[in-house]
């Protein structure tokens, strides 16, 4: 009986499993074309300005936008994630270091991302980053254990520490506690791994229209509003934001 798109069978599971993917690939370049084309116009002069200097047309490419409202860290919120990390650390810590497993090996489960993430991400202004508001920074007792297998005689108390150094003085309102004014405060080896791997299918479509590409690319971060900022990636991988 085929309730699931498929007959059950592992052949027939696979092949239903690859054509969903191919599914998901043609509707995420759809919604990036569709990005594209409403930017384009709001961004042509720096197109323009780009191939002129370079004497390469760049490759258009759409990520979303969010101006985070910076608000003063509450006591409360940091204390709550303390508490929070605390507790984890007492679920870890029972767990000889000898012991942790490869799952938590972060260099493996996090790949090194292409160049193009930097400009795009930052661009962006961290979206995705409004999420943590709920999920205490999406820091799990996987990350911690991913912690002290990257850093073999970490301690309880330098783990803390660590945390509480990086509190930014101020930080998103309905955000991320670790959002503030230069992006995330933490460094990228004490975040989640969730933040470290995420990707908006604008992110994904993006990364898969510059695989293999050799001119510059220019990246426009939208919002409802308009365009609001724009980077300009060269080959050879430095960007910068620019006028628009």
């Amino acid at each position: 009986m085929d309730v699931i798109g498929h007959c059950g069978a592992p052949l027939c599971a696979v092949a239903r499993s690859r054509a969903l993917a191919e599914e998901a690939a043609v509707e995420r370049r759809r919604e990036a074309e569709v990005a594209r084309e409403a930017v384009a116009g709001a961004v042509a002069s720096v197109l323009e300005r780009v191939e002129a200097e370079t004497g390469e047309a760049p490759l258009l490419c759409a990520v979303p936008h969010r101006v985070p409202v910076l608000v003063p860290a509450e006591e409360s919120r940091r204390a709550a994630f303390l508490a929070h990390v605390a507790a984890l650390c007492d679920e870890a810590f029972s767990v000889d270091e000898a012991e942790i497993g490869a799952v938590y090996d972060r260099v493996a489960q996090e790949p090194e991302e292409p160049d193009v993430v930097g400009p795009a991400c930052a661009s962006c202004r961290g979206s995705c980053c409004i999420r943590g508001y709920s999920q205490m920074a999406f820091v799990k007792l996987g990350t911690i254990q991913g912690f002290r297998r990257a850093e073999p005689g970490l301690t309880r108390e330098a783990l803390l520490a660590c945390y509480e150094a990086h509190f930014p003085e101020e930080s998103s309102e309905g955000g991320c506690l670790f959002q503030g004014p230069m992006g995330c405060s933490l460094p990228r080896s004490y975040r989640a791994g969730l933040c470290n791997t995420y990707h908006c299918e604008l992110l994904d479509a993006l990364i898969e229209e510059t695989d293999g590409a050799e001119g510059p690319v220019v990246v426009a971060a939208t919002d409802e509003a308009g365009v609001q900022v724009v980077s300009v990636m060269a080959p050879d991988g430095r960007w910068e934001e620019v006028e628009h």
